[in-house]
């Protein structure tokens, strides 16, 4: 029997794509972003590796009109940590597509673990245990999201997005050596704003910044822009957030 290394090492990627109105959102942002993990962890992707390849993959599969896809890349070789080849196999998941959360109450910090900040980082990967304990403090803590503080104590992103601030009408995010997942909303957002002409800097988000800042949403393929309300009793506006929201599908 050969071994599962998806289940044992965790040896997989996965993307959570949006199926809306006929179409896979944001499809070409995903196939570059499984390109850039499988290089970083030595996976064969198909020679014809491209947005023709992954939509002809995921289309047949498909059975309603709107979906929430999970789409689970892992790599299928033999041996123990180390594979014998570095073949992959495909694997689909779906669920119905619920409406977009638009807006959050209430968030607060997860402090329980840390999150190094590296290259793995960035991967939407089988080693999500920080984000299901994180999920599982806010739940407990009757949060709509937890953040996630990486290595250095300063906020990298929540349970499942990445997280934007806005301070005097300059739109802030981490970067990625801060330890988030290189989101696909979080790219799109990025390429809206230096679109629409609005500053936008990446840099470190600590505890206190936040606590001072005008606005704060987050970004996730599913939902795109959601607003949050309030943080540890700072109350955040939502003028910059809402144009923003208006723009992404």
């Amino acid at each position: 029997m050969g071994i599962n290394r998806a289940f044992v090492y965790g040896d997989l990627l996965f993307e959570t794509i949006r199926f809306s109105g006929g179409e896979l959102v944001n499809i070409d942002f995903h196939t570059k972003r499984i390109e850039k993990g499988a290089k970083l962890l030595g996976f064969d992707l198909p020679s014809t590796w491209g947005v023709n390849y992954l939509s002809d993959l995921i289309l047949p599969q498909i059975n309603s009109y709107s979906s929430r896809i999970r789409l689970i890349i892992s790599r299928q070789g033999e041996g123990f940590y180390l594979p014998d080849n570095n073949e992959v196999s495909f694997y689909i998941e779906q669920w119905p597509l619920l409406p977009k959360k638009l807006l959050v109450d209430n968030i607060d910090v997860f402090n329980g673990q840390y999150k190094a900040c590296n290259s793995l980082s960035n991967l939407k990967s089988g080693n999500a245990l920080i984000y299901v304990l994180a999920s599982k403090y806010a739940a407990a803590n009757h949060l709509d999201d937890a953040l996630i503080m990486n290595q250095f104590g300063r906020l990298a992103e929540t349970t499942s997005s990445n997280v934007f601030w806005i301070k005097n009408g300059v739109i802030s995010t981490p970067p990625l050596t801060e330890g988030p997942v290189a989101g696909i909303m979080r790219e799109v957002v990025m390429d809206l704003v230096s679109k629409k002409g609005l500053l936008l800097q990446e840099r470190e988000l600590t505890i206190d910044e936040l606590m001072v800042a005008d606005e704060c949403f987050l970004t996730n393929a599913l939902n795109g822009i959601t607003s949050v309300s309030k943080f540890r009793g700072r109350e955040f506006q939502q003028e910059i957030t809402s144009l923003l929201q208006r723009e992404i599908k």
